[in-house]
């Protein structure tokens, strides 16, 4: 009788040295998040591709893509504040790159600053 094959059987493999130590804090944060060593791997190379520029395979933006019920309140705060800090790093990347504005002409004000009492 032939097996099925897990869905882990059709993903892509790597295998991969890492520093010394870095395997321990690898587990200690996927404990901490209530994670697997992989999927914490996984999670924190999306996190870099999406600030670096790559495309990320998940969307970040679908609150259904973390549960952070559960979690300790600081890693919840944790994680709102990384993910507030890469959506702002994004939109000023983008500012920056966008052609600067025109202030040689500023619009006139309704009322004057000198007439009021």
């Amino acid at each position: 009788m032939a097996r099925t094959p897990f869905p882990s059987d059709t993903q892509d493999k790597f295998m991969l040295r890492l520093p010394d130590g870095m395997r321990d804090l690898i587990k200690q944060s996927a404990e901490r998040n209530n994670r697997s060593m992989n999927a914490e791997i996984i999670v924190a190379l999306e996190m870099f591709l999406g600030v670096t520029g790559g495309k990320s395979l998940m969307d970040y933006d679908d609150p259904s893509t973390f549960n952070l019920s559960g979690l300790p309140e600081e890693e919840q705060l944790r994680r709102i504040v990384q993910s507030s800090a890469q959506t702002m790093y994004e939109e000023l990347k983008k500012s920056l790159r966008a052609p600067p504005a025109d202030i040689s002409n500023p619009p006139d004000f309704p009322i004057s600053l000198d007439d009021e009492k």
